[in-house]
């Protein structure tokens, strides 16, 4: 088998992965600034209000609403991609 040479650069994205209750999968959502967006998730989570949460990512979604109570989880996932040069 033939080996291919990849060239490019390897570059670091977080995403911040989002469980609600009644879905298997967690939704993805890519912000630059992620940890912010985790850090105000977790508070959100311990708090007893209920409140419309609307999101501006970057990446495939565009914009996503939930409501607070129907999260029960958030992550910080780091992900490495190539960027061809």
């Amino acid at each position: 088998m033939a080996q291919q040479q990849v060239q490019g650069k390897i570059q670091v994205r977080n995403a911040v992965l989002v469980f609600c209750k009644d879905m298997a999968t967690p939704i993805v959502l890519y912000f630059d600034n992620a940890q912010k967006i985790y850090d105000d998730l977790k508070a959100i989570i311990n708090s007893t209000e209920v409140k419309m949460l609307e999101f501006e990512p970057i990446g495939p979604i565009r914009k996503a609403s939930i409501l607070s109570d129907r999260i029960v989880g958030v992550a910080l996932q780091e992900e490495r991609y190539l960027v061809q040069e």
